[in-house]
């Protein structure tokens, strides 16, 4: 039978608080006394249980779904329900009472919709809803007195009006946070960000409640001492990173560990991300983190120095990812100051910065490098390990054919001037790496330094033309030889240098001839400059492996100077009269040559004076 007149739900009340109204309503009798008669325990109303959903449903005449609606199930050890969500007990809040004291106050008017009976709100059960939309106010929360404020009927677990006053006074004035918006819109339905919404919603404010108070906070705050206030300033930061998802959160992850090492360059993982550390890695509770587990140890391995072997977030780790100067030193045996020095040297590391903690390499990069350094010899060491003279190999670096530990160091640069043995070898496989095997030479062919003699050319010339696979006869001798294992063509080496240095324009000889003037001349043009400031004639160098800088002339700029100078021959031809005589005339006009005449053997102007 149902009890009349009907006593509806007021929106966004709990069922625990509709309860509570039913007995004065229905029978002058307070909540509890009103569900003894009714024969519903009121731990049965705090569950939402079926039994007692049925039960109320029959009495009131609303509706189970509605009932349930407004209630929080339990649906295990430790686990609960509303509508679709399932979260743990933390979220659900059990152990605490809260409510916002000017709401009750506001109950309290004859004429509302409550009758001026208090009424419990369903999101005060959520751990994360800590301000009153309606009156902008943070929440007041306290820790039950005991296992009987469970039922949170509010006329008995909230103080007198006077104190509520009082409170509503005191309470700070707060906005929604972004992290509170979100769980009550996920609680009826509503998604959005698809990291959060793929796990738990308690999982997901956990992630964000921790990531938002290492990042508002810094990573070592101490998290009891956080208020209401403070915890939704944490939570909307939090939420702000997550909601872009596993970049979002790699963004703040970074944050926190910079400002952590900003503060004390000393430490791991513990040490740059604090709080979040060690909630991951030494949780007591058996409650599964979620996804934000994996995304911060991804983070870590990718960021910091993990020893292989090494349990992290409750898994060990398989293989290591990053080094530290101390750590790559430890595995390696090459001392910290060399790897410093390498690594900065190479642009591994800022060369502003000291290399502590703070600054890590990628594994394998540092390992090759450290082991570069180990299986390395002195330029002095290289004639006697490739067959060839102490020039050749000091060519074979200022080239850059072979490289140096750290390239352009010279030989003041100590261990990193060496060169490394690995790419000693990788020479020698690529000067053989195109050719016949033979056993002896055939006519004519010889190794690089004999062609050398021949053509006149210098050995590193030759050397680079077999690199770039210029040359198609090629014998190749035992690999023991070393540098001298490759053999080649004289005459073809000389055709193709020949061809090589004609296909880039003129050469200084040519470029006399052309303007009539001396090749010193030639010169003087090359490295004087004209009123702009650039120089007369520009070359193309070209750099000799004896470190010999050759100069080319492109064809188009030996007619760009011919159209902005002309010879006094020239000129006087042009006029049809004697040199002298134009000579004569351009002095006392004060046109003066672009330099003089001894120099170019001859006297040359500027069109634009005439």
């Amino acid at each position: 039978m149902v009890m009349l007149p009907v006593l509806p739900l007021i929106e966004g009340e709990s069922t625990v608080s509709w309860c509570s109204r039913l007995g004065p309503f229905h029978a002058g009798l307070s909540g509890p006394d009103f569900l003894k008669l009714m024969q519903i325990s009121r731990q049965s109303v705090v569950d939402t249980t079926d039994d007692c959903i049925g039960r109320l449903a029959d009495l009131t005449g609303i509706a189970a779904d509605r009932i349930r609606a407004s209630g929080v199930q339990r649906v295990g050890e430790a686990r609960f329900k509303h509508g679709d969500e399932v979260f743990g007990m933390r979220f659900a809040l059990r152990t605490h009472t809260t409510f916002c004291p000017a709401c009750l106050l506001e109950d309290a008017d004859p004429s509302g919709p409550s009758a001026g009976r208090r009424v419990g709100r369903i999101g005060w059960m959520f751990s994360p809803v800590r301000t009153c939309p309606q009156h902008g106010l943070v929440l007041h929360r306290r820790l039950n007195s005991g296992f009987h404020e469970h039922f949170q009927d509010m006329t008995l677990v909230a103080p007198d009006d006077a104190a509520l006053e009082k409170l509503a006074g005191d309470a700070p004035p707060a906005n929604t946070s972004a992290l509170q918006a979100y769980v009550m819109r996920r609680l009826i339905g509503v998604s959005g960000h698809d990291w959060l919404d793929t796990q738990d919603i308690d999982q997901a404010t956990k992630a964000c409640e921790m990531l938002g108070a290492c990042l508002v906070f810094g990573a070592h705050t101490n998290l009891d001492r956080l208020s209401l206030g403070d915890w939704s300033e944490a939570g909307s930061a939090g939420f702000e990173a997550a909601r872009d998802g596993v970049d979002g959160l790699r963004k703040a992850l970074d944050e926190i560990s910079r400002e952590s090492f900003r503060r004390s360059s000393k430490g791991g993982p513990q040490a740059a991300l604090g709080r979040i550390y060690q909630w991951l890695q030494f949780k007591k509770s058996k409650t599964d983190p979620g996804p934000i587990r994996d995304v911060v140890r991804e983070f870590v391995l990718d960021t910091m120095s993990i020893d292989p072997g090494s349990t992290l977030f409750g898994r060990p780790v398989d293989a290591r990812r990053r080094h530290s100067l101390a750590s790559l030193s430890r595995s390696t045996g090459v001392h910290q100051a060399t790897l410093r020095r390498a690594l900065k040297l190479t642009g591994v590391l800022p060369a502003d910065v000291d290399a502590d903690d703070r600054f890590t390499v990628d594994a394998g990069q540092g390992e090759r490098l450290a082991d570069r350094i180990h299986n390395s010899i002195p330029i002095s060491k290289v004639p006697e390990y490739l067959n060839c003279n102490r020039t050749q190999a000091q060519m074979l670096v200022k080239r850059g054919i072979v490289s140096q530990l750290v390239p352009d160091l010279g030989r003041g640069g100590g261990v990193l001037a060496k060169v490394a043995v690995r790419d000693l070898d990788d020479f020698i496989s690529r000067l053989r790496a195109h050719g016949t095997t033979v056993r002896q030479a055939s006519d004519g062919m010889v190794d690089a330094i004999v062609a050398s003699e021949v053509v006149r050319r210098p050995v590193m010339d030759i050397v680079q033309l077999v690199l770039d696979r210029k040359l198609t006869s090629l014998e190749l001798l035992s690999e023991d030889l070393g540098f001298r294992s490759v053999l080649v063509s004289p005459d073809e080496v000389r055709a193709v240098i020949s061809e090589l240095e004609g296909e880039i324009g003129l050469s200084t000889h040519d470029v006399a001839a052309r303007l009539g003037i001396f090749t010193s001349g030639v010169t003087h043009l090359r490295t004087k400059v004209d009123r702009s400031g650039r120089p007369f004639l520009r070359s193309l160098e070209t750099v000799a492996s004896s470190g010999t800088v050759r100069h080319r002339f492109e064809e188009k700029e030996v007619k760009r100077f011919q159209a902005d100078y002309v010879a006094l021959a020239d000129l006087a031809k042009t006029r049809g009269k004697a040199p002298k005589v134009v000579a004569m005339e351009l002095r006392k006009l004060d046109i003066k040559p672009i330099m003089r005449r001894e120099l170019l053997n001859a006297a040359i102007y500027r069109r634009a004076d005439l």
